[in-house]
């Protein structure tokens, strides 16, 4: 009788909480689709150039502590659920039910909820992986190739972990029920949440607070954005005004909620004709009665919303700045810098000969299309260098290998009239920084003579990052006779390549055969202190592997993230005005009765549920909008390089249009599963 019992509350409980069980059907097909990539049974078809196990581990534990984030809303749905029906769990008992076998039921219950969302999100789950796995084959190149298979290893954990939540909240809700006494439950609906009773002066104090806390993170964040604009107002204490400006925010959220019922009232009184004009008077009764019974749940909401938005949006935009810094930190196939001093003797540095390198590697397979040895040299005495390594001179390449490297990268040559020289930068630095020490050096005088800037006195032109020594991201392009007689730095090797490797065999070579090659023909020349490490080594096919990695891993995530925190805060605001239409639904029929017809009930139900789920959403879109535009200010110049105008509008459209699917669906929900509550045709 009682598994009969049970079986029949589950379905009504299905029917009456359609949006919840939607949501955790949707959350553990997620799951199960990110999951299955960790699968023993898992083949992604790709070139070997790729691999993805990092990804894989990455998306297997992360994908664990996001789903956690799921507990707070079964637990948050589950308290609801037996507030609602404590009257109707006290009949059970006063008909002569244990009150154990009935909180019992109740677990049962909510179980079978969940067995059945593990059942369908699985299912759904083998539709969703096909999408993750498009999405990584699509990012790598490579062609997409569908296939639907049930991965036996990741269902078995996707019950387990799925059960295990369900069990743990279902136990709990048991010892809940089975000390609650019998009088406590029949009037425990009435409760609301708890609400401090104050006079006038008290919530007007507090609005203003909010109010103060508002300012305080704008003016922190200005704060901020002041050094961004100016860093000579760099003082460091730029972590100390970020963590304000969120903790203000944080605090000016709650604040604003816990005082927003009184503030409304105080409107409503006010605007004496708008109060009165037809159904105005019940719509601002509704809402404000459901913001002062929940407000800090109205709070946690809003900057649950708001976190899912900056985790769509940043971590969409980080993984396209991490593809577009790969491309201007790596041009080259191949990278062997040498660390400054690494030679005991500055004569030594001209005795490394990397064509022996070359040989080495493409009897590996790697085949050379074309290299330079790029030399570096002291423009100064070598001490300038040494003694002051924040102020470091620029130092110098010649004009031969500097249009060598444009043209391995297909940029036009650079011409150099009579003793001139002219200069190359990174991407990254500040045009201003740039101009002034271009006016500062205009000339240069070498070896008692003099040289001045070209016509063209810079470049910008990327030619990776690890060519510049010095901390202003510079070099000076000289004349190749006047190179030969200035004293020689460093002598690093660049070269593009034509052979597609294996990953394992990328790691072989740098790792191993390059550092290799490089002790067994000039360990004898090392200073002591350089002996371990003399050598930066990059080859793009393996940094191209890892960012692929990273870059995959924070989409993924950051979607599932975003999705699964807005779902939560959707969830509720959608749960709380469903409670509404159940609990309030006399209201209604008092309505008709006052001659009001359905179609305008209809319009009363769309506004008061408009308000609601737009209340919370208008104080995280102010989140974001002052975040964000901290951000997009901050990061102006790693924008418009290392993204683009437009791969940034594009992924800020991604993100928004994921956002506003997500809650037009919740929304759309929500109000015909509110006019099917009311009985409005």
């Amino acid at each position: 009788m009682y598994a009969k019992l049970a079986l029949s509350n589950a379905r009504k409980s299905i029917r009456d909480y359609v949006i919840y069980f939607v949501t955790l059907i949707i959350c553990v097909s997620m799951f199960y689709a990110f999951l299955s990539l960790s699968s023993s049974h898992y083949e992604l078809i790709t070139e070997d150039t790729y691999n993805f196990e990092y990804l894989k581990i990455m998306l297997k534990y992360a994908t664990y502590i996001i789903t956690g984030l799921l507990i707070v809303l079964i637990a948050y749905v589950n308290k609801y659920m037996i507030k609602r029906r404590k009257r109707e769990f006290a009949t059970y008992i006063l008909l002569g039910i244990p009150q154990r076998n009935v909180a019992f039921m109740f677990f049962i219950e909510t179980l079978v909820m969940g067995m059945i969302s593990i059942a369908f999100g699985i299912f759904l789950g083998t539709l969703f992986s096909q999408l993750v796995t498009a999405l990584i084959l699509m990012t790598a190149n490579q062609e997409i190739i569908f296939s639907f298979k049930l991965y036996l290893d990741t269902i078995a954990i996707t019950l387990l972990f799925f059960s295990l939540m369900f069990c743990i909240i279902g136990l709990i809700n048991v010892r809940t029920l089975s000390k609650s006494k019998l009088i406590n439950m029949l009037n425990d609906e009435k409760k609301t949440e708890f609400q401090f009773k104050r006079g006038k002066s008290i919530y007007i104090s507090v609005f203003i607070a909010a109010i103060l806390f508002y300012i305080l993170c704008g003016f922190s964040v200005h704060k901020i954005l002041l050094v961004v604009g100016n860093p000579d107002l760099k003082q460091g204490n730029e972590i100390t005004y970020f963590g304000i400006a969120i903790i203000s925010f944080i605090i000016g959220t709650y604040t604003l909620f816990y005082s927003l019922s009184y503030v409304l009232i105080l409107i409503k009184e006010r605007w004496i004709k708008f109060k009165y004009e037809y159904t105005n008077l019940f719509l601002i009764g509704a809402v404000v009665s459901k913001i002062k019974t929940a407000p800090m749940l109205m709070a946690t909401i809003s900057l649950t919303f708001l976190g899912a938005a900056l985790c769509f949006t940043l971590t969409l935009l980080l993984s396209q700045w991490s593809l577009g810094y790969l491309d201007n930190r790596i041009p080259f196939d191949t990278i062997v810098a040498n660390k400054l001093n690494i030679m005991s003797s500055e004569e030594d540095i001209s005795k490394i000969d990397y064509s022996g390198l070359v040989k080495k590697l493409e009897n590996e397979n790697f085949d050379i299309k074309d290299y330079c040895e790029v030399e570096q040299y002291y423009i100064y005495d070598k001490k300038l260098y040494d003694t002051d390594v924040k102020n470091m001179p620029l130092f110098a390449i010649s004009l031969g290998d500097y249009n060598h490297l444009r043209k391995m990268l297909g940029f036009s040559e650079v011409q150099l009239g009579d003793n001139e020289f002219t200069t190359q930068w990174l991407k990254l630095v500040d045009d201003s920084l740039l101009n002034d020490y271009i006016s500062e050096n205009s000339t240069l005088k070498i070896n008692d003579k003099e040289f001045k800037l070209s016509s063209n006195p810079y470049y910008k032109d990327s030619i990776g990052e690890y060519i510049y020594n010095s901390r202003e991201g510079g070099l000076v392009v000289l004349p190749d006779e006047l190179c030969k007689s200035l004293t020689l730095a460093a002598k690093d090797f660049y070269a593009k390549s034509t052979s597609k490797v294996s990953n394992d065999a990328l790691v072989k070579i740098e790792r191993d055969i390059i550092p290799k090659w490089f002790m067994e023909n000039h360990s004898n020349m090392l200073s002591n202190k350089n002996k371990n490490n003399p050598l930066t080594i990059r080859l793009k096919a393996a940094e191209t592997n890892e960012i692929l990695n990273v870059t995959l891993g924070m989409r993924i995530l950051g979607i599932y993230g975003g999705a699964v925190l807005l779902m939560i805060s959707l969830t509720v605001l959608a749960l709380q005005q469903l409670s509404d239409s159940i609990e309030h639904k006399g209201r209604f029929n008092t309505l008709r009765k006052l001659g009001i017809d359905n179609k305008e009930i209809g319009r009363l139900i769309l506004k008061q549920i408009s308000l609601y789920f737009t209340l919370p959403i208008i104080v995280a879109v102010f989140g974001f909008y002052i975040f964000f535009n901290a951000f997009q200010t901050a990061s102006k110049t790693i924008i418009d390089i290392y993204i683009g105008g437009k791969a940034f509008m594009f992924n800020i459209s991604i993100s928004l249009f994921l956002i506003i699917v997500i809650y037009v669906c919740y929304f759309v929900a929500t109000y015909y599963s509110f006019k099917r509550n009311v009985d409005v045709r």
